[in-house]
């Protein structure tokens, strides 16, 4: 990305809005306030998320996944009969087919969606996916704490240019909404 040439590189960051949430908006608006370079991706079927999350290289470094979670997975909710549904589970995409999908070779990939911190989600983004580090809820944070843990982890990875371990557990210190945010690790 051209961006990472400039005199002062920009990061590029990728956030996913699986649920017209707002949230994705205040996420992008918050990371470009730190100097990242935000690619918003708005997939409009379970398909098409599938597809971002298989996209290996093309996909950024740092993925945001933004929406809303239940104890199935990413929640999707209902759709027109032409769409295929197939792989959801009472409207969510459960960890398993994640599993299948999922080509993130070193990537840092952060989950707003609630119940979505499980190890079955860790296994399906780092064991499977390859992903180097998955974030995510292992509770039901309230709304306004979700973007405030993004802005905490990624102003200590981006502005204080702290290495992504020391940035998780300086966001998960936060408070207690924050610190039921855990990382799944990959290879180092």
């Amino acid at each position: 990305m051209i961006d990472q040439k400039f005199l002062f590189p920009r990061v590029p960051v990728a956030v996913v809005d699986i649920g017209d949430t707002l949230e994705a908006l205040l996420i992008r608006a918050t990371l470009e306030s730190m100097g990242a370079v935000v690619t918003l991706h708005l997939p409009g079927t379970p398909g098409d998320f599938l597809t971002l999350l298989a996209g290996g290289e093309l996909v950024h470094q740092h993925l945001i996944i933004s929406g809303h979670g239940d104890e199935n997975g990413f929640f999707f909710g209902e759709y027109i009969e032409e769409i295929d549904t197939s792989m959801l589970i009472e409207g969510s995409l459960p960890p398993a087919v994640i599993a299948e999908h999922a080509r993130l070779d070193g990537k840092i990939v952060l989950s707003t969606c609630c119940e979505t911190g499980g190890k079955r989600y860790g296994d399906a983004f780092v064991k499977k996916g390859g992903a180097a580090l998955y974030v995510a809820p292992d509770g039901s944070p309230e709304g306004a704490d979700a973007p405030l843990f993004v802005h905490c982890f990624f102003h200590a990875l981006l502005a204080r240019k702290q290495e992504a371990r020391a940035a998780l557990e300086k966001a998960r210190s936060y408070d207690e909404a924050a610190a039921m945010f855990v990382g799944h690790w990959g290879r180092r």
